[in-house]
């Protein structure tokens, strides 16, 4: 079971993302546009655990009070995953994105993944799972041809994988 917290965005970066889902799915390349469900969308992942305490929804609502913030969604980036890799476009950090993660981390406590934990943590918006190593040129292309987003976070959301629902923290 994983739990998530997340932020989503504005209808013109959300369908700016899903287009560059599209380019890698038309070229026949993995893409987050042939994963289907309901609860998949663009998103960056502030947090990720095994468990959520029942009384942190509550605690989050200082977080989701903060939102709207702009963010630059940059370049390319390749995160190793087994053997095969993952396909994302960077974040770039700025301050309030720094303070609305520590917020988050300090809200939700020790024992989330010590991927999204501070000081290791590396904001991002995934492309593409499961590209194997002869695709990385072709991938690459597609997306690096993709100028910086200057994207707006609008909503915190929680994602529980268990349940298979998605829902928004409100402010």
């Amino acid at each position: 079971m994983v739990q998530a917290l997340e932020l989503t965005f504005d209808r013109r970066t959300d369908d700016a993302v899903r287009a560059q889902w599209d380019v890698l799915k038309d070229a026949g390349l993995p893409s987050l546009a042939r994963h289907t469900g309901p609860t998949n969308r663009p998103h960056v992942t502030l947090d990720t655990r095994e468990e959520v305490a029942a009384d942190a929804e509550r605690a989050l609502t200082p977080i989701a009070l903060r939102l709207p913030i702009e963010l630059l969604i940059g370049a390319p980036l390749l995160f190793h995953a087994r053997r095969r890799w993952v396909l994302a476009r960077h974040i770039v950090v700025d301050r309030p994105l720094l303070e609305l993660h520590a917020h988050a981390q300090a809200v939700l406590g020790n024992g989330g993944s010590p991927l999204t934990s501070p000081g290791r943590w590396v904001p991002h918006l995934t492309l593409a799972r499961g590209v194997f190593d002869d695709q990385l040129t072709e991938a690459l292309k597609m997306v690096a041809v993709a100028p910086p987003i200057t994207a707006i976070a609008l909503r915190l959301r929680r994602w529980d994988s268990e349940a298979g629902r998605a829902w928004d923290v409100e402010p």
